[in-house]
């Protein structure tokens, strides 16, 4: 009778323990592949996620857009059946039309311009912008510079860009831009 008391007691606290432990596997789509400097960042935040968490969440990483496109990937967090996504910001005015100030091309200086505005109180703010929209923006990522690149030539001023077809986002601000360019 003991024993069964004790097993009794041992499996409602073994449920206890798994409740309160239980593992939440987060699922996180990118577009691009998992060699690339995107994927491998991802890789190290589902470990950090992981280790900071002790094993309370796990972030399982979805790659080269298998679970779909950028905007299909936004779609799905907003709605609730994908909890993360890193995307680029180009479909990301068509939800948080305050990110569109993102896309201006050439807006940064550099590297370090774009670090210092989006890492600093004026980026803090941007991110705020996405809850109203049923986001919880986390942080800018970086996904290069901006070039200017073609078979025919170098670009090296704006006349350069004369007559060139040149291949840009389906973003109605990098449309319009390079439209300008010439």
């Amino acid at each position: 009778m003991k024993l069964k008391a004790l097993l009794v007691g041992l499996s409602l606290a073994a449920g206890f323990v798994s409740i309160s432990s239980a593992q939440v596997t987060m699922r996180n789509s990118i577009s691009i592949a998992e060699d690339s400097h995107q994927g491998i960042g991802l890789v190290t935040f589902a470990r950090e996620v992981e280790k900071r968490t002790n094993g309370r969440y796990k972030i399982q990483n979805f790659y080269s857009g298998s679970l779909g496109g950028e905007r299909e990937s936004i779609e799905a967090v907003q709605l609730g059946t994908q909890e993360l996504t890193l995307t680029s910001t180009g479909p990301v005015p068509n939800f948080v039309p305050e990110a569109k100030i993102l896309d201006i091309p050439f807006l940064f200086r550099d590297k370090a311009h774009a670090h210092a505005v989006l890492d600093g109180p004026i980026g803090q703010e941007m991110l705020k912008q996405f809850e109203p929209k049923g986001f919880k923006a986390l942080a800018w990522a970086e996904n290069g510079v901006r070039h200017m690149t073609n078979s025919k030539r170098s670009v090296q001023n704006p006349d350069d860009l004369k007559g060139l077809k040149m291949r840009t986002m389906e973003n109605p601000i990098h449309i319009a831009a390079y439209k300008t360019f010439g």
